[in-house]
């Protein structure tokens, strides 16, 4: 009976075996293609013949000019994410004490007059807060090979040349290109 018994053990055992190797299949994880990836900034306005951009702001030595620039990018990456792009400048101004003026609505003034009257007034303690002139980050374009940016410089920097840096980040910032562009303010 013990002899039966630890034959019908060995018997499980090999068909155990058998079933766990004959049910096994290598499974082939697939290999993504190399990309070249791209990231080419571009002004978005005149450029001189020493590769220099030229914006006009307006005069006002306070009052932003906005303007988009942006590059040509690889949209998504080898894992199908979007292309992240970091933008910096050399170049930032500082608040005044007063941002701007607000205006509220005051109901039931006991005046006499209107019910209903409009008070002005100024958004202030934000002095010598900095402002850059460029935002942060931004990602491309899913269905075009682009990625923007605003800026927003001053009159005051009338004449000043800035240098707009950016960085594309790949594959979750395993793979990064760098470029930059010069602009002078008119």
């Amino acid at each position: 009976m013990t002899k039966l018994i630890s034959r019908l053990v060995v018997i499980i055992f090999w068909i155990i075996i058998l079933c766990i190797f004959t049910s096994c299949e290598k499974e082939l994880i697939p290999v993504p293609p190399e990309m070249d990836y791209q990231f080419k900034m571009t002004g978005r306005t005149y450029q001189d013949s020493n590769n220099y951009y030229h914006l006009t702001l307006d005069p006002d030595s306070l009052k932003q000019t906005l303007h988009r620039f942006g590059a040509y990018i690889t949209n998504v990456d080898q894992f199908n994410l979007p292309s992240k792009v970091i933008w910096r400048s050399d170049s930032f101004w500082y608040l005044p004490d007063t941002l701007g003026h607000t205006y509220i609505e005051i109901g039931n003034v006991p005046t006499g007059e209107h019910p209903w009257s409009w008070e002005n007034f100024a958004v202030t303690g934000y002095e010598g807060m900095t402002v850059p002139i460029v935002n942060g980050t931004s990602y491309a374009d899913p269905i075009v090979d682009s990625a923007f940016c605003m800026m927003a410089p001053i009159g005051a920097m009338i004449g000043d040349t800035i240098t707009i840096y950016g960085q594309a980040w790949f594959e979750e910032g395993d793979i990064i290109l760098e470029d930059s562009f010069q602009i002078i303010f008119n």
